[in-house]
């Protein structure tokens, strides 16, 4: 039989609110970094709410003991591969060095979401729009009045606190970069970070594929690229784009950006059975 995910518990809209405005569904890093990284939601598999909700006060990272619980199930997520090879791209041109046919592999299996790492991932929604791969979200919060309808939610965030505590770390941060990952979402990403009055331009990535539009907007210190996303019909599919775009942001990066990856070239410490 099935093992019900759903919380026994039902959770209030004030309890929510105080745990969604934490670091909670974000995969995480070093948030001091030069360049976030930010998702509509977190992909499936974040762990379900439990009694009792406690905020999570401070970011998570991939560290040794990370890649060593999720060794066997890290090759299948495509979405944060892509994500190395951008890094690793922009590395590339940074620090002037040729860009190797597995460089993204290595960057992905050493340096991405570390905790001194070069990125930060975030995400705009703390809860998967699909909390499993099997249980939608009607059946798996169908108890939670709160929660369901998805809409209530997703009002929730926007007007509650959560969009409130991104725009904070943003503030207390300061990222050179924001890339933000589809532009469908475009509205909640102009709400979350308070670009309503940002300057803005587009910028065309076009590589030996075909062309994609980047929106860069600016504000405080702060730029902002909103992109297609990383998946779909219309994502950057190809490597030749993700290169591009990697290339592209490293107009904003310099080599001491990158410097948390010589303590990381060490020898892991976390013992692999």
């Amino acid at each position: 039989m099935r093992k019900n995910t759903e919380p026994l518990t039902v959770f209030t809209r004030e309890q929510l609110d105080a745990y969604f405005a934490s670091y909670v569904g974000m995969e995480g890093g070093n948030p001091g970094a030069a360049v976030w990284f930010c998702d509509s939601s977190p992909h499936p598999g974040v762990a379900p709410l439990s009694v009792p909700l406690i905020p999570h006060a401070r970011p998570t990272a991939w560290d040794a003991a990370y890649r060593c619980k999720y060794r066997h199930h890290m090759e299948r997520w495509q979405s944060h591969q892509k994500i190395a090879r951008i890094m690793s791209a922009a590395r590339a041109r940074v620090l002037r060095t040729t860009l190797g046919e597995h460089d993204w592999k290595h960057y992905f299996d050493r340096h991405l979401y570390g905790p001194q790492g070069a990125e930060f991932k975030l995400s705009l929604f703390p809860l998967p729009a699909r909390p499993t791969e099997e249980i939608p979200w009607s059946k798996a919060f169908r108890r939670q009045p709160e929660l369901f309808p998805r809409q209530r939610y997703l009002d929730l965030c926007r007007e509650g606190r959560r969009f409130a505590f991104i725009d904070g770390i943003r503030r207390l941060w300061r990222p050179k970069v924001v890339i933000c990952l589809g532009e469908r979402h475009a509205d909640d990403f102009a709400l979350a970070f308070g670009l309503a009055q940002a300057h803005a331009a587009e910028h065309v990535l076009q590589p030996a594929d075909q062309p994609k539009t980047l929106r860069v907007l600016e504000r405080d210190g702060t730029t902002w690229l909103l992109c297609p996303p990383l998946a779909g019909a219309g994502g950057m599919m190809s490597d030749v784009l993700l290169d591009a775009m990697g290339q592209y942001l490293s107009r904003w990066l310099r080599p001491d950006d990158f410097s948390g990856h010589v303590m990381s070239e060490a020898p892991e410490t976390a013992s692999l059975p």
